[in-house]
C-alpha cells in the first residue's frame, strides 16, 4: 500500500482532521537563545544558551466546498471549509496544547499550541480560503513534586492504592493483528498486519477504525479497528 502524505492536527478536545491540501511547502524555524554580552579583553561575545521553542509555518487553501475541489489530497474532508477554520479558531481560543503530525516525517510532529491563524480570500475568489497557521512547540513546565522526610509531626501516608490499568493514547506501544485501511472510517481497505509492533499516532474516537498506527521509527501504516490492537 503507498504511503500516505498528509498534515494531521489535532485540537485540544481531541478532534483530529486532516489539511485537505497539502501545502507545497512548510517552515520550520529553530532558533538558539544567544544572548550578546561584553568582555573587557575580548569585546563583545555571545553566549548560546538552550534551544528556543520550535515554530513552524504552513500556508495553504481550505476550499469553502471541499468535495467540489479538484485539489484535494486527504483521504477524508469535511463537507464545509468553514468548519476547518472554526475548529482551528476554536483551538486557539483555548490556549491549549494539541498536537502536530506530518505523516512520514518524525521531525515534523509532536505537541503544539495555535501562535497565529490567518485567514481570508484573494483576488475576488470566493471558493477558497488562503490561510497562514503557525503552530509552536508545547513545553510542559508543570511543578515537580518534592518528597518530605517525615518526622515526629508529619502524619504517616496512606498505603497507595494500585495504578489503574494502562490505556491506549497517541504515543502507545501496541501489538496490531488486522487490516489496515486509508482512513477512520474504514475505506480503503488494504494490508492485514500480524503481531505487528506499532506506535499509535492518532486517534479518531467513535469511528470505526480509531486508531492510527505507524512503524515505531515513524513510518505511516494505517488505520485499524480497536479490536485489532492491544498494548504491548
Amino acid at each position: 500500500m503507498a504511503e500516505h502524505y498528509g498534515i494531521y492536527l489535532t485540537t485540544h478536545d481531541n478532534k483530529t482532521f486532516e489539511l485537505p491540501i497539502m501545502p507545497s511547502e512548510i517552515s520550520v524555524n529553530r532558533v538558539m537563545d544567544v544572548s550578546q554580552n561584553t568582555v573587557i579583553t575580548l569585546g563583545e561575545i555571545d553566549q548560546v544558551g538552550k534551544r528556543k521553542l520550535n515554530e513552524t509555518t504552513i500556508e495553504g487553501i481550505i476550499p469553502v466546498l471541499p468535495q467540489k475541489s479538484h485539489l484535494i489530497t486527504a483521504s477524508s474532508i469535511w463537507a464545509n471549509g468553514r468548519d476547518y477554520i472554526g475548529t482551528i479558531e476554536n483551538w486557539q481560543s483555548s490556549q491549549k496544547p494539541g498536537r502536530y503530525v506530518v505523516t512520514g516525517s518524525r521531525q515534523m510532529s509532536g505537541r503544539v499550541t495555535v501562535s497565529s491563524f490567518q485567514w481570508g480570500m484573494k483576488d475576488g475568489n470566493s471558493s477558497e480560503f488562503y490561510f497562514s497557521l503557525t503552530i509552536r512547540e508545547w513545553r510542559d513546565y508543570s511543578a515537580k513534586k518534592i518528597a518530605i522526610k517525615p518526622n515526629k509531626t508529619t502524619p504517616k501516608k496512606p498505603a497507595a492504592r494500585p495504578a489503574p490499568p494502562k490505556k491506549i493514547g497517541i504515543g502507545s506501544r501496541v501489538i496490531v493483528n488486522g487490516q489496515l485501511f486509508r482512513d477512520s472510517y474504514g475505506t480503503g481497505g488494504g494490508l492485514t498486519e500480524r503481531n505487528a509492533d506499532r506506535k499509535i499516532t492518532l486517534i479518531a474516537n467513535g469511528r470505526s477504525k480509531p486508531y492510527h498506527v505507524a512503524l515505531v521509527n515513524g513510518g505511516a501504516r494505517g488505520w485499524v479497528s480497536a479490536s485489532s490492537v492491544r498494548l504491548k
